[in-house]
């Protein structure tokens, strides 16, 4: 990912690279290969956030994947996790995050229902008061 910047995509060939990157959690084996690509697809998005010029603000769609895929991830990996049905559920969600953003990546008003709702409805992450 190089050359040209949007503010909302980031860098050019993220959106390609994003939904490539859906496609491996969705043909990896379930279990830890499928959260190994979740966090691939986590550090895909901080990737291209870390390429945001100077004095922009980062670009929206990186780091709503970034939260997503953090919290995703963290479903089988923080405290007080990693039973046999709690590891289960968290891959059958990455799956769904996966197959779900392959439907809406090229749509910019798809991607934009897609993360505010992954972002606040499915990862709990609070509205900001309008």
């Amino acid at each position: 990912m190089a050359g040209q910047w949007n503010p909302e995509v980031g860098p050019d060939g993220f959106l390609a690279a994003a939904a490539q990157q859906a496609r491996r959690v969705l043909q990896v084996e379930e279990g830890w290969p499928t959260y190994d690509a979740g966090l691939e697809f986590q550090g895909l998005a901080v990737s291209a956030m870390s390429e945001t010029p100077k004095g922009e603000y980062l670009p929206s769609t990186p780091t709503a994947l970034n939260l997503i895929w953090g919290a995703l991830t963290d479903e089988m990996d923080a405290p007080g996790r990693g039973a046999p049905e709690q590891d289960a559920a968290a891959v059958r969600h990455m799956k769904q995050a996966a197959a779900e953003w392959l439907t809406a990546v090229d749509s910019p008003e798809d991607r934009a229902a897609y993360l505010d709702r992954w972002v606040h409805d499915e990862c709990g992450y609070e509205r900001r008061p309008s």
